[in-house]
């Protein structure tokens, strides 16, 4: 009788372990949610970062490295004494790919427009729409954390239309 009742709970706890598991991929479609979460993350302190000139925003979203690349372009921007407002129209995720329990990879289109407004007088010298890119972005796991740390262009260039002030 004792030993009908332990094979009964082993098979209970068998059942309850395997049933727990029922939801297949769960964990790794909650991974993949991390993952496009961050990258929403990353674009909009990416966005506050260049609008306000202060690459401090990416200090939570992406890898020093990330933060430091992208500084340089901000320089670039405001030794011509210039602003970039990005404002991103719309986002579409492909699938999220996972190298061990710390790396990541997604590909994303994204479409975005741009003003470039003058740090002297305010004034819009130069806007683009529609701009659209197809990107790679890489992860690593940091303190439980998903940071960026590359962005890399999948096309040649980017798509768009460019205006400029008079």
């Amino acid at each position: 009788m004792r030993r009908f009742s332990l094979i009964a709970m082993t098979l209970l706890v068998v059942a309850i372990v395997g049933l727990s598991g029922c939801a297949p991929g769960s964990s790794a479609n909650e991974e993949a949610d991390a993952v496009k979460a961050a990258v929403h993350t990353y674009n909009e302190a990416l966005i506050r970062a260049f609008t306000e000139m202060d690459m401090n925003e990416l200090n939570t979203t992406a890898t020093k490295e990330q933060a430091e690349k992208e500084y340089g372009f901000m320089v670039a921007l405001g030794e011509s004494r210039v602003r970039m407002i990005g404002v991103m129209r719309s986002i579409e995720f492909g699938e999220a790919t996972f190298t061990g329990d710390a790396s990541a990879t997604v590909t994303t289109t994204e479409v975005w427009d741009y003003r470039h407004e003058s740090l002297d007088t305010s004034e819009t010298v130069r806007e683009e729409t529609g701009v659209v890119y197809r990107l790679r972005y890489d992860f690593v796991m940091q303190d439980g954390r998903w940071l960026v740390d590359a962005v890399t262009s999948l096309d040649e260039a980017p798509s768009g239309e460019e205006t400029s002030a008079p």
